[in-house]
């Protein structure tokens, strides 16, 4: 597999990312909804974080010529994002008194989603295209 393909599919995250945070940071959605940017910047902060992380371990199950590798990271690090997010949003709730902003973690939610089908997407791309000896 291409460092170059590994790079561009990066960087196709990190524009994700910054876009999400500007939105967040310039309060473009509405003010009905009610959505506290904070929530938004470190929900998709952690998201990408985790995003990152992830699939970086994706490519490592990529390069290994055992295709069952491939299978337990994809499963495990679905688990463990799926964890952290539950733990941050614990964490978030404990810490705000009840004053929990719903909008802000309905709307880090579906960033997961986001991110999460876009990693699925990528990574299929990446193994349809890599090399049939490998």
């Amino acid at each position: 597999m291409e460092n170059k393909k590994v790079r561009r599919a990066l960087s196709f995250f990190v524009l994700i990312f910054v876009v999400f945070n500007l939105l967040a940071i310039f309060h473009v959605f509405p003010v009905e909804w009610k959505m506290d940017y904070r929530v938004l910047l470190i929900g998709n902060s952690l998201l990408f974080g985790v995003t990152y992380v992830s699939f970086l371990l994706h490519i490592k199950g990529l390069r290994n010529p055992n295709p069952h590798v491939f299978v337990r990271t994809m499963y495990g690090s679905l688990l463990v994002k799926m964890l952290i997010c539950l733990a941050a949003v614990m964490i978030y709730a404990m810490a705000s008194g009840g004053m929990i902003n719903r909008n802000g973690i309905i709307a880090c939610f579906v960033l997961y989603l986001i991110y999460t089908v876009l990693e699925v997407r990528v990574l299929q791309q990446l193994y349809k295209k890599r090399p049939k000896n490998v």
